[in-house]
């Protein structure tokens, strides 16, 4: 059975994200991080390209490889997934320069032929820096933002395996997590589909949140709280207004 989707679910969170993120922030921007990129990637030969990205952190509007629709998908915006990609040799900053090995390694495989290579890097670091700002702040809200889908989790993973490997924890939080919605229950999660057994509990829950955890006799358990436990009899768990749900007791 597929997850119903709702709309409320992934605003929820961008609230609660965007909410920590001007705290963080005081009002600061990153306004002009897609020319510093630029600029720094037009470097002479041998000095490396710097992606600073150039985001305020989680809102509502995606970055480059977010989107609830783009969690299978780590191309640059606007590619197609077979389409031709610019040979790793040939990936270098336009004007000259070289990019760092880490960058090198997000880009491998990544730029469609005629596109800049420095926008899709800008786009990894967008992730890295939206993840990094919020999960200083409150790590279950940048792993909530992976869970909903706001950043997808194959570009969140893509863009912390080479660019910010520090947040691999935020990561590792979402990998079980789930939204609200109907799922089945099967030893390994499939994000959007199946639910694993275990203890999950809800970090930012509405006053309306409810769950339901059944079997195939019928209902094993219910309540009201930000907290469940979904045994390996189950089949299935439904919740409303709990927004995210995270593995463990936090």
């Amino acid at each position: 059975m597929t997850r119903k989707h709702r709309s409320a679910t992934a605003a929820a969170v961008l609230v609660t994200a965007a909410a920590v993120l001007l705290g963080a922030c005081g009002g600061g921007g990153g306004g002009g991080g897609h020319d510093t990129a630029r600029n720094d990637a037009k470097a002479s030969p041998g000095v490396s390209a710097t992606a600073t990205g150039g985001t305020s952190g989680p809102s509502a509007t995606t970055s480059p490889d977010a989107g609830a629709g783009s969690d299978d998908s780590t191309e640059a915006p606007g590619s197609a997934a077979n389409a031709p990609k610019v040979p790793d040799a040939q990936l270098t900053p336009p004007g000259g320069g070289t990019f760092s090995k880490p960058q090198k390694s997000y880009l491998s495989g990544r730029v469609p032929k005629g596109t800049d290579p420095v926008a899709v890097l800008e786009g990894g670091q967008e992730i890295c820096d939206r993840l990094t700002r919020t999960a200083k702040i409150d790590k279950d809200a940048a792993a909530g933002a992976i869970v909903t889908g706001d950043i997808s989790r194959s570009g969140a993973a893509a863009a912390v395996r080479s660019l910010c490997p520090d947040q691999q924890s935020v990561i590792d939080a979402a990998a079980r997590g789930f939204a609200d919605g109907t799922f089945t229950v099967a030893a390994k999660a499939v994000p959007g589909t199946s639910v694993a057994p275990g203890t999950y509990r809800a970090p930012h829950p509405s006053t309306h949140c409810t769950w339901r955890v059944t079997s195939s006799n019928g209902t094993l358990s219910a309540g009201s709280g930000a907290r469940m436990t979904v045994p390996a009899a189950a089949r299935g768990v439904t919740s409303s207004g709990c927004y995210v749900w995270l593995a463990g007791t936090g």
